[in-house]
């Protein structure tokens, strides 16, 4: 039976905590390991740090801008005037061409420098090696591509090689909206890295301006042929037109200046005066349509232009209002019916009377006036159609003069355009611009750009570490041992019952192992066994046992030394104790007798007439008694199943009050299965850092098939320093306590 509940341990709240100790117990036995592989790691690292050849990035910056926008006639830059990103990429891969890469090459001379020629490198050991081992011409420097090419050729591969390991050294980028194009170059000395880069920007500003040269020379060639084609055509289209006039005798008319006959000078003249009289009818007709409409829909007239600018109404309109404002008046002092205001009254009657008379005088000279114009109108096209279909012969004449002479001024307007682009590309050959300009030379950098020796040192040490702590996790999951208290419960699902440290500071004799808790009782080792006692005290107590088992998976795990301390350990209190030495084949608890027994377990069970006092020994120092195994020549396999040891155990139970069963291992004999029938409490003993864990399992497994109960583990053999760190709870403290007693 179980003494604990091994689920309410892995349910607790500091689950995480455990978890976290046992890792780090995983890593600090492990440390070795992970210093191993930092070792590993770092030794070649440095190595590398040390005698890797330092590099430095120099940067210059080229601000590319617009080219000058001139007229649109023969303009070389159409379509270039505005910059995008696409052209300052394009700019971009201009500088990072092989083309310009041989002008800054052939400038500082680098086919003479070893770190771009790589025949002027030095052979080194490894290459001497190599061809001395394998002279193939791909290990020993030489391409077979170039065994059959001319000295010229030769002289071309190697010109190209040195511009790819120039161009391989070099990174051109262009900024993200924005004209900045950024050239990085690498070399092994930081001032030779900002000289290539300072030259490269020069040479390309440079190369920009030649460039524009070249456009400006090729246009003004262009220009001068042309202009010899234009100075041909106008001549011809003058002579043609001169030839014309001659031959129908046209008058010579001055340059801006028609050729009129009197029959268009008349259609002038008529056509600017039948320009006038429409103006004129189309007011009058405006002006009598709106007295019409205002009489047609019932409205007054009084608000009709006419009306309003006519000055005679606007007098009588004033007498009228005289005349209101006088009748008013007297209609305060006298009746409807009185004279004066019968007179006034019917003055007032006349003034309106003779304004709307007047009105109607206006409406019919409008319309007089408008019939009129109409009329004049009429004349003056009939007039201008008479003189139009009077045109002579002379009048088509002039038409074809005239399309001669347009012909021979628009030639010569193109020629002196042609000639004036021509004389200001000539002159602004002599100034141009290379619409670049560098922005920020490239400084002498003091820092190496690579190798990045902290930044590779911090990531080879981060990878050895992580790579170091994760090959002792996969060693520790690949090692089949048990390492920690923690483990032992995980994969048995039992109860720690206690650890037992490994015994240190005495000599490993037999009779020393005897008797390690009373020679050293304040030591780890003694509180150990003390603790333990108390375990299984506690269930003694509450159940009534009295007998217990001792067992192991394998021999060697210490189950005979613990049997034999905590049969000490328990009779300390003053309990009658007895030691059954259950381990037939390999009997061990009678070492610290005086002499060997020459009769034990096995002659109890196997005669009926001897009795368990005759064959029980004394241990005067342990303070318990023994019952031997016996001899191992007398050793039966069936000495166990022959149904004594039942009777035998009823009959010592009553005089003991403790028996410990120091048993065989379970999986070396079928002995325990036996035993397991009659006793109280089942120990399993496992030796730390010893037993697998398969043996383990197999154990449990046997044990389980016959019904026994494993009351719980003892974790035996442990080195305190070792295990507290893979320990968690109260089994972690254990090699605190290894010098407490010493310093008593």
């Amino acid at each position: 039976m179980a003494l604990f509940d091994n689920k309410a341990v892995q349910d607790s709240p500091d689950l995480f905590r455990r978890r976290a100790r046992w890792a780090l117990g995983v890593v600090g036995r492990g440390k070795w390991v992970v210093l191993g592989c930092i070792l590993m790691v770092m030794a070649p690292t440095i190595l590398y740090l040390y005698k890797a050849e330092r590099r430095y990035a120099a940067q210059v910056e080229v601000l590319i801008e617009a080219p000058d926008i001139g007229d649109n006639l023969l303009e070389r830059s159409y379509g270039k005037s505005r910059l995008t990103e696409a052209s300052v990429q394009t700019e971009a891969d201009i500088m990072g061409s092989s083309a310009l890469a041989g002008k800054v090459i052939d400038k500082l001379g680098l086919e003479r420098d070893p770190e771009f020629n790589v025949l002027l490198r030095p052979v080194s050991l490894w290459a001497k090696v190599v061809g001395y081992i394998n002279p193939l011409p791909v290990l020993t420097g030489q391409r077979s591509s170039e065994l059959g090419l001319s000295a010229d050729g030769r002289r071309k591969v190697e010109r190209t090689r040195i511009q790819g390991m120039f161009l391989s050294r070099l990174t051109v980028k262009s900024r993200r909206r924005s004209f900045v194009i950024t050239a990085e170059f690498i070399a092994d000395n930081g001032e030779k890295a900002a000289l290539i880069a300072n030259t490269l920007a020069d040479l390309y500003v440079l190369d920009r301006l030649e460039a524009s040269l070249q456009d400006t020379k090729r246009a003004n060639e262009w220009l001068a042929q042309r202009l010899e084609e234009l100075r041909h055509d106008v001549a011809t289209a003058e002579q043609a037109a001169e030839q014309f006039r001659s031959k129908y005798n046209l008058a010579q008319r001055r340059k801006g200046e028609r050729q009129m006959t009197v029959t268009d000078q008349q259609l002038v003249e008529l056509n600017s005066r039948l320009v006038i009289a429409r103006s004129e009818l189309a007011q009058k007709q405006a002006r009598y349509d709106q007295l019409r409409g205002l009489l047609r829909n019932g409205g007054s007239m009084d608000t009709a232009y006419d009306v309003l600018q006519s000055s005679l109404i606007q007098r009588l309109r004033e007498q009228q209002v005289a005349k209101e404002r006088e009748l008013s008046e007297a209609m305060k002092t006298y009746g409807d019916r009185h004279p004066r205001i019968i007179g006034l009254r019917a003055d007032l009657q006349e003034s309106r009377a003779k304004i709307a008379q007047e009105i109607t005088k206006i409406a019919a000279s409008l319309a007089t006036e408008t019939d009129a114009a109409r009329v004049g109108v009429s004349s003056l096209e009939r007039q201008i159609g008479q003189l139009q279909q009077g045109t002579n012969e002379a009048g088509v004449h002039e038409v074809e003069l005239r399309e001669l002479e347009r012909q021979a001024e628009t030639s010569r307007t193109l020629y002196e355009a042609f000639l004036s682009r021509y004389k200001r590309d000539s002159e602004q050959e002599r100034i141009q611009r290379a619409n670049a300009r560098v922005l920020s030379p490239a400084a002498i950098p003091v820092q190496p750009s690579s190798p990045r020796r902290v930044r590779i040192f911090l990531a080879s040490l981060a990878v050895s570490i992580l790579g170091g702590i994760g090959l002792v996790f996969l060693l520790d999951r690949l090692n089949g041992r048990i390492r920690s208290a923690d483990e032992v419960e995980q994969i048995t699902d039992l109860p720690l019952l206690a650890v037992i440290p490994k015994q240190t500071g005495l000599k490993r004799a037999p009779e020393a192992l005897a008797y390690a808790i009373l020679d050293a009782p304040r030591s780890p080792l003694a509180n150990a066994f003390r603790s333990l006692k108390a375990v299984l005290a506690a269930s003694a107590v509450e159940r009534g046992d009295k007998v217990t088992l001792i067992t192991s998976a394998i021999p060697a795990e210490g189950k005979s030394f613990i049997t034999r301390n905590l049969a000490m350990a328990v009779a300390a209190t003053g309990s009658r104790v007895l030691i059954i030495d259950g381990d037939l084949m390999r009997p061990t608890q009678h070492v610290a007798l005086p002499q060997e027994p020459t009769r034990g377990l096995t002659q109890l069970l196997s005669d009926a007439s001897l009795t368990p006092e005759q064959l029980i020994s004394r241990d005067e120092r342990g303070g318990f008694d023994i019952l031997p195994a016996g001899p191992v020549e007398a050793f039966s396999g069936n000495a166990l199943s022959n149904g004594r040891l039942d009777e035998v155990l009823r009959s010592l139970s009553a005089r003991y009050d403790r028996i410990f069963i120091d048993a065989p291992p379970s999986l070396a004999t079928t002995d325990v299965q036996v035993l397991t029938r009659f006793v109280d409490q089942i120990v399993f003993v496992v030796k730390w850092n010893e037993t697998p864990r398969d043996a383990i399992m197999a154990a449990l497994s046997y044990l389980a098939k016959v019904g026994a109960n494993v009351s719980g583990v003892v974790l035996s053999q442990t080195r305190p320093a070792h295990h507290r760190k893979g320990a968690y709870g109260a089994y972690g403290y254990y090699g605190a306590y290894e010098g407490y007693g010493k310093s008593a």
